[in-house]
């Protein structure tokens, strides 16, 4: 499982955020208590030095600090107990004044046992959650919002089975993939077929529900992705974005590319495709590619390397029915 930098980066500073909004609470909860009771500031500060003290004694030269320090040391459990039982009897919880971290597996350093902390995963998540629903209408992108109804439940000769019984077993591999990732037998998905019949939906499902999983996963149109490969190559990269990019689509758990076959098929852009899909698969690193082209219309369109992969590297999944996106502008 790998993560995101810039999603390490973002988690580190909302923890940081965490961290200074407790400080403040406390604050200002310790000021509320203390003008409630002002003893307790007369009690802190009597702590403190007893020990104080107690530390003096231990570094004492020239005698035996024994004695000294278990004085300071009575001396600072009376003092304890007398702050104790003056907060309760206000009914005040000693544990709300009490600077314990947010998350006590990594002391809120964010790091644990030299890798990023359980409580920066989380955000880590959140994060790749909220960067896919930037692109995705997260309410629209749930496998339940894919409905069978739309696909026809008579035979069809061409299929040997009806559009809705293809279409349901395509549901369901697809649910597998993302419920069992990275452990699903199909290692990469090609979904192809014409335009509206739910390949853009069920790989953004696919999207969500790997990220939900915890795993850093990217979702892209082709257009989008290449252009950034362009965009680094051509020095057209001002702010580092692109590289930033690149690097993400070749390292993510999971890249979703959305509409392949819909880019400028120039040269750089056939050497990019090829340059991602090599990388991607070499590395044994997930994909789920989307488009209207057939392996024999890939195999027109991309260079014979390009090709290859598609075709030996992925298992296809195709789409078949009438337009959705039409059907639902049509008079029930």
């Amino acid at each position: 499982m790998s993560y995101d930098p810039k999603h390490i980066r973002q988690a580190h500073r909302r923890l940081e955020a965490q961290r200074g909004q407790r400080r403040a609470q406390l604050a200002s909860f310790e000021a509320q208590c203390r003008r409630q009771l002002p003893e307790l500031a007369r009690l802190d500060s009597a702590i403190r030095q007893s020990v104080g003290r107690a530390v003096s004694a231990a570094l004492q030269t020239g005698g035996d600090p024994t004695q000294a320090v278990e004085r300071a040391r009575r001396e600072n459990l009376a003092l304890q107990a007398q702050r104790l039982e003056l907060l309760r009897g206000a009914g005040i919880d000693p544990a709300r004044l009490e600077d314990a971290p947010l998350c006590p597996l990594c002391g809120d350093t964010g790091w644990h046992d030299g890798a990023p902390c359980q409580c920066v995963t989380q955000l880590c998540v959140q994060e790749n959650l909220a960067e896919l629903d930037l692109q995705l209408d997260s309410q629209r992108f749930s496998f339940d919002a894919f409905s069978l109804t739309w696909y026809d439940p008579g035979f069809d000769p061409r299929l040997g089975e009806s559009p809705r019984s293809l279409m349901e077993t395509v549901l369901a591999l697809c649910r597998d993939y993302a419920d069992l990732f990275p452990r699903h037998s199909a290692r990469n998905l090609y979904l192809y077929g014409g335009t509206g019949l739910g390949k853009t939906l069920l790989s953004g499902c696919i999207a969500r529900t790997v990220a939900q999983r915890g795993f850093w996963t990217v979702y892209a149109t082709a257009g989008a992705l290449l252009g950034q490969y362009e965009a680094l190559k051509f020095n057209r990269d001002p702010t580092g974005a692109a590289q930033e990019d690149v690097r993400r689509f070749e390292r993510c758990d999971l890249l979703v590319l959305d509409d392949l076959g819909s880019e400028m098929t120039t040269p750089f852009v056939q050497s990019a495709l090829y340059q991602l899909l090599n990388q991607r698969l070499l590395a044994g690193r997930r994909m789920v590619i989307s488009s209207n082209l057939d392996m024999d219309a890939v195999r027109e369109r991309y260079v014979p390397q390009v090709a290859s992969r598609l075709e030996g590297e992925f298992q296809e999944l195709p789409f078949f029915g009438q337009d959705v996106r039409l059907q639902k502008k049509e008079p029930r």
